[in-house]
């Protein structure tokens, strides 16, 4: 299959290209620093281009069968950034008619997630979940054949294969996974479309 991976300089974005690759996949990375990526696989295509910005998204989405997104901005404070991207970003694939998108959200947004994590996500945590809960709006409302994955605190353990995952919620006791298990995931769930236009929560 042919990917588009938007957040791919990040931990999670590294590690999506990682798997990708290894799975035989041909991967495109859509990057604002692509020097970032200089000592990435030759197997990755890279690409110079803001991914909030739909005359750059759209020609890196060209011939693509999906978007793996880990894009996220990297701040406690209250940012137009989540809107912003995920309004160029579903704008780009109507124009680039790729329908197929898997997107990294927060477990914040779950109900689920017990008490110390509802006052976290109220408090230290909120704007990040309320910027991730507008990024989820805008994707659900659009015509495309999503799923949103909803991991909890991300670590940078090894990859083990053991993760779970519900819909709708997260699963029981589920605090962690390593960001290469979510990597994981969002590949199995690339290839096999089990939880199409589903909220997923992943976790160890």
């Amino acid at each position: 299959m042919k990917f588009l991976i938007l957040g791919a300089t990040g931990g999670t974005g590294l590690r999506l290209i990682d798997a990708a690759i290894r799975r035989g996949h041909e991967v495109t990375a859509l990057v604002r620093s692509p020097q970032k990526l200089a000592n990435a696989d030759r197997r990755l295509q890279v690409l110079a281009g803001d991914p909030m910005n739909v005359d750059h998204l759209i020609p890196a989405l060209s011939g693509k069968d999906a978007v793996l997104s880990a894009f996220g901005p990297q701040t406690l404070r209250s940012t137009p950034v989540w809107q912003k991207f995920a309004t160029s970003l579903v704008e780009g694939m109507k124009a680039g008619e790729v329908r197929r998108l898997l997107l990294v959200s927060v477990a914040l947004l779950f109900r689920n997630i017990g008490f110390t994590g509802y006052i976290v996500s109220h408090t230290l945590l909120r704007n990040i979940r309320a910027g991730a809960g507008r990024m989820e709006s805008i994707v659900e409302s659009a015509d495309l054949d999503w799923t949103i994955v909803r991991p909890p605190r991300l670590t940078n353990g090894p990859r083990t294969g053991t993760y779970r995952a519900e819909d709708g919620y997260l699963p029981s006791r589920g605090f962690v996974i390593s960001r290469a298990d979510l990597a994981e995931f969002m590949l199995s769930e690339a290839e096999q479309n089990a939880h199409v236009r589903r909220i997923v929560g992943v976790a160890a």
